[in-house]
């Protein structure tokens, strides 16, 4: 094997053209790491649960009530990928009964967030999970945070 010095000797020696080289890509390295870093910014999730349309037919208690509860860091909050069908919800809310006390919430068939998620804005005004609200929920389907 050769010397390395001997092998790149024809090249010349570290002059003023070289350093400047240097810095120069040096210093390009730095919006990178910016670059880099923003996703820790521009990407928070947000808390958020399945959306009620507005155009569902439910009073205010069944509209409170829609959500499943699920534990989570001890305390009871709603879910953030499951609600309960709103067919079902509908005809409880048309025949007059109430959550709870005439129907166990907790023997409801349940589905995915079909129509999308509200998200809290106490954290962030807007992310990325916030703003790509536009994608079917059937591209979500298996996801569960």
């Amino acid at each position: 094997m050769r010397d390395y010095d001997a092998a790149t000797a024809f090249l010349g020696e570290w002059g003023r053209f070289q350093r400047l080289v240097f810095f120069l890509l040096s210093a390009s390295i730095i919006p990178n790491g910016f670059n880099g870093m923003s996703v820790v910014f521009l990407a928070g999730t947000p808390e958020h649960r399945c959306v009620v349309p507005r155009g569902a037919n439910l009073s205010g208690e069944w509209r409170n009530a829609s959500i499943p509860l699920e534990l989570r860091d001890g305390q009871e909050v709603p879910s953030r990928c499951r609600r309960y069908r709103l067919a079902a919800l509908a005809n409880f809310s048309a025949l007059g009964l109430r959550p709870g006390s005439d129907v166990e919430l907790e023997a409801l068939e349940q589905e995915p967030c079909l129509d999308g998620w509200e998200y809290s804005r106490d954290v962030y005004h807007s992310t990325i999970i916030t703003e790509v609200k536009q994608i079917p929920a059937s591209v979500f389907h298996n996801y569960h945070p």
